[in-house]
């Protein structure tokens, strides 16, 4: 088959939008080369050759059957619950909005299971922030904060500034206090005086790439930030084991006009990762005092920012929000929203199949099988089977076009369904 393309991958929240597809037996290969977009392409394309049409507690059904079980099932909760949107449109989560608003539904644009992150910092404290562009213009100093975004973001680092021919030539990582800094301060000049430091106790090929690499665990985050914003406030504090390795990173920030500090779910899952977040927004609010300081999260989906945008235009908040008392309001509880908040619905919208709480009954509207779900119904995959629009991770709108939408044996968008069953839930 030929080359298709220009098209956008949507692989991972880089959205990169120069790359040209080819199938290959039930799979596909791109130009240029990156084996996440290329297996993102494959399953959505295996999903759509296996699955049927709609189940109905496992059973094939037909699309109208299984939009009918689900708008019973929506009439009947008290309590539901819509997320996921990793694979989701702008268009996807404005009809998923729209439908929630109608029930009175929780919306998440976060995961729901695991352990509970905390209140979402980026509503409470804000963000600065930056296109791709800027960073790599101007920021002089790009801090990876415990992401490894050769594997999970494969291009990023060519996008900033850190090209492939750049990193060819680097050293490996040297630790912050060692004799060899002088070695990576030269391989900072040959990118131009920008320098790469990585925040991770781990080997990774992003660390690899590291002009420095600092080494403490994960469950110093919070302190290590902490204490750098003690530093930077110039504030006495008693010594500390981390001295050198914070009094070196915060140095080279005070030494350049603009810097940016780049994270993900490294440093805001788990238990306490939005206090760790909000501590590092009001470290950069503190930094920006003197020069420009700036962050980029990196999602763990394409779908994610868009889905987060969608609702701040739509309600004010970008965390994840409750529409029960007919008004938007930002959930900040403390506990995972399942068993928190008494849902007793599940609505994954173009999500993970493993994403959704334990033991509720599940409504699945996907490009991607969910075999244990009570409805679920296929889609066509948004960048594939159908067009759309999605947010680059840097909130930058890019379409996605349909290379290969014969694929989807004609299967509705997400934002059809949701449209329907708004419609059927009002009859």
């Amino acid at each position: 088959m030929a080359d298709l393309g220009p098209v956008t991958c949507a692989g991972c929240g880089l959205l990169c939008d120069d790359v040209s597809i080819e199938r290959s037996g039930d799979g596909v290969r791109l130009q240029p080369p990156c084996g996440l977009g290329a297996e993102w392409f494959s399953e959505r394309l295996r999903g759509a050759a296996s699955a049927p049409a709609a189940t109905i507690r496992g059973q094939p059904a037909e699309v109208d059957t299984a939009l009918t079980r689900a708008a019973e099932l929506l009439r009947e909760a008290r309590r539901p619950l819509l997320h996921g949107f990793a694979g989701a449109t702008v268009e996807d989560v404005r009809a998923a909005v729209a439908l929630a608003d109608r029930l009175g539904a929780l919306v998440a644009t976060d995961g729901v299971t695991g352990a509970w992150a905390g209140a979402p910092a980026l509503p409470l404290r804000g963000a600065s922030t930056a296109t791709l562009g800027e960073i790599r213009d101007r920021s002089q100093v790009v801090v990876i904060w415990r992401e490894d975004p050769e594997r999970s973001h494969p291009r990023l680092l060519g996008r900033l500034g850190f090209s492939d021919a750049s990193a060819a030539a680097l050293p490996p990582a040297r630790h912050a206090g060692s004799p060899e800094r002088a070695a990576a301060a030269s391989a900072g000049r040959r990118r131009g005086g920008r320098t790469l430091v990585v925040v991770d106790d781990r080997d990774t090929a992003t660390t690899q790439l590291a002009d420095v690499q600092l080494r403490w665990g994960r469950e110093r985050d919070l302190e290590a930030i902490s204490a750098l914003h003690v530093r930077q406030r110039e504030i006495a504090a008693p010594p500390h084991d981390l001295g050198e390795e914070l009094g070196g990173l915060l140095a080279r920030i005070d030494a350049v006009p603009h810097a940016a500090l780049i994270y993900g779910s490294g440093l805001t899952a788990g238990a306490g990762g939005q206090r760790r977040a909000l501590a590092l927004h009001e470290l950069v609010r503190a930094l920006g005092h003197d020069r420009h300081v700036v962050t980029l999260a990196l999602p763990g989906a394409a779908g994610t920012r868009g889905a987060q945008d969608v609702l701040t235009w739509q309600t004010g908040y970008s965390g994840d929000v409750d529409l029960a008392s007919g008004h938007p309001e930002l959930v900040t509880a403390t506990q995972p929203l399942a068993s928190g908040e008494g849902v007793d619905l599940s609505l994954l919208v173009e999500g993970t199949p493993g994403g959704r709480p334990a033991g509720v009954p599940a409504i699945a509207l996907g490009s991607l099988p969910v075999s244990d779900a009570e409805v679920s119904i296929r889609t066509a995959a948004a960048g594939v089977a159908a067009t759309g629009t999605a947010h680059r991770l840097d909130g930058v709108p890019l379409a996605l076009q349909a290379p290969l939408p014969g694929d989807s044996g004609g299967a509705p968008t997400a934002a059809a369904l949701l449209h329907r069953l708004l419609l059927e839930i009002e009859r």
